[in-house]
């Protein structure tokens, strides 16, 4: 039995964007124009659940640092990126002045752009942290505001010779304690480098080893190879950061074989990681990895456009906990930046993914006020193991629109072993809702309209009330807009 028309089972990508609609993206912010309601959300500023104002996650709150200007130990803006002497100039900068300031000190960064690199750097990341690097453990990094202050990679290095381009390396078995990076743009510039991968390197804005407490707040970070944050078991905030165009290059010529992620981390027992108040804007893969550990994640008041793989890879953590949540997968942006690559599209394809576990404990999906729309296969999967979905206010539209013909299911030996939620709206997909082999819970309000495939297996799972018809509820998200880095520095009163 299905439901009023679908869209085509098999449809080319370009024929889709010419059905989906256009978009521009300016200043990070998408504007979208659709036919039908799931366009996102209005400009209207948000309100909390808990009708207060997000505040900022611990760490955040020290005073201004009175770092090491990198000025005033050689470094000269360079805006145009005239050469390798000029980036190299500006790199030995801001290493002298990480000496200067001494195992966990800091640097400040003025306004301009400074590009860095270095010759000799080979498979090394430019910016060895601790461990006899070339700067002592735990250097925080400051600047005057995200659109004042930029540090960008060269593109004056030749792959060959220098196939590795991280800017910065938190080495292993080095304690950093608490480390800050806050109110700069970090840039990989990708579009202007030359080929890594095919010399067998790429780049990462920060891979993060030893131990300690990484907070990252009010930093754009854009443009780099592979995953912008590669965070391990260290990174703890991230707050009021934009993070836009990660792995495309990956992606691009791999010929879509290899695909990164905005954040790849490990759950961390004991100390959770909050991201909260940030916007995500195109990665050929996921805005967050999670790969190890049975610790918890939360995300909170986000809107993220744009993610290849999904929203979600979820390997590891014993609660993944997402409230007021925006999320577009399939974009023309993302459309535009990624090669064509039949057989390995990355393109938008789901919401949440299981296919791996590696931690003892089965997580938890905890899911209120979302919105999770065009993805081109399906939303949420469970393909080994098992993991809990629970929430309530959830609004899921437009999946399948390439492949798949379900909305939510289970594979192999995977299942939903405890389905708990409130109110469910499900809307214009290209599959039934549920294909359910031997997952349980109960839904109290499924509201369902426009669906190919009608409501599906459902296996051990009850729906109390299946409203058929009824229209999609409306979740609480952030408009873009209401997210994502402040122009100026950190001192600006936060929204």
């Amino acid at each position: 039995m299905t439901d009023d028309s679908g869209l085509a089972s098999q449809i080319g990508r370009r024929k889709l964007l010419a059905l989906l609609g256009s978009a521009a993206v300016t200043g990070g912010v998408v504007h979208e124009v659709f036919g039908s309601r799931f366009t996102g959300p209005s400009e209207e500023p948000l309100v909390s659940v808990e009708g207060t104002p997000e505040t900022k996650p611990d760490g955040e709150n020290a005073p201004e640092p009175n770092g090491e200007n990198i000025r005033d130990h050689g470094a000269k803006p360079n805006p145009t990126d005239p050469g390798i002497e000029a980036a190299e100039r500006n790199l030995n900068a801001l290493q002298a002045a990480a000496q200067a300031a001494g195992a966990h000190g800091s640097i400040y960064v003025p306004e301009g752009t400074y590009y860095i690199g270095r010759r000799g750097a080979q498979y090394e990341p430019f910016n060895r942290i601790g461990a006899d690097g070339d700067m002592p453990p735990g250097i925080s990094i400051y600047g005057a505001g995200p659109q004042a202050s930029e540090l960008a990679i060269t593109e004056r290095l030749q792959a060959g010779s220098h196939p590795v381009q991280t800017a910065f390396r938190y080495m292993d078995d080095v304690n950093h304690g608490t480390v800050v990076i806050r109110d700069i743009q970090l840039n990989g510039n990708y579009e202007n480098l030359p080929n890594l991968r095919d010399s067998g390197g790429g780049s990462r804005c920060i891979k993060i080893g030893g131990n300690g407490d990484l907070h990252i707040s009010n930093t754009h970070i854009r443009g780099w190879y592979q995953e912008a944050i590669l965070g391990r078991d260290v990174l703890r905030t991230v707050n009021r950061c934009t993070f836009e165009d990660n792995a495309i290059a990956d992606h691009n010529y791999s010929g879509g074989r290899h695909i990164g992620h905005h954040i790849t981390t490990h759950a961390s027992n004991g100390n959770p990681l909050k991201v909260t108040n940030s916007r995500f804007i195109d990665c050929s893969g996921s805005a967050i990895d999670v790969r190890f550990n049975a610790g918890e994640i939360s995300v909170r008041n986000c809107y993220v456009t744009g993610t290849g793989a999904n929203f979600c890879k979820l390997s590891a953590a014993s609660l993944l906990d997402v409230r007021r949540v925006y999320h577009r997968a399939n974009t023309p942006s993302l459309e535009a930046k990624l090669d064509d690559t039949p057989g390995h599209e990355f393109d938008g394809r789901q919401f949440i993914q299981r296919i791996s576990a590696r931690a003892d404990t089965p997580p938890t999906v905890r899911l209120n006020d979302v919105i999770t729309t065009n993805m081109t296969d399906y939303a949420l999967q469970c393909r080994i193991d098992e993991m809990t979905i629970e929430g309530d206010m959830i609004a899921i539209a437009k999946t399948n629109m390439r492949e798949d013909n379900e909305v939510i299911r289970d594979r192999g030996p995977g299942l939903f072993s405890d389905i708990d939620i409130g109110r469910l709206s499900v809307h214009e997909c290209n599959g039934m809702v549920f294909d359910l082999n031997s997952s349980s819970g109960t839904i109290r309000t499924l509201a369902r309209n426009n669906n190919q495939g009608g409501l599906g297996n459902t296996a051990d799972l009850t729906v109390e009330t299946d409203a058929k018809g009824q229209e999609p509820f409306k979740p609480s998200v952030p408009s873009p807009s209401a997210v994502g880095i402040n122009t100026a520095s950190h001192s600006v009163v936060w929204r």
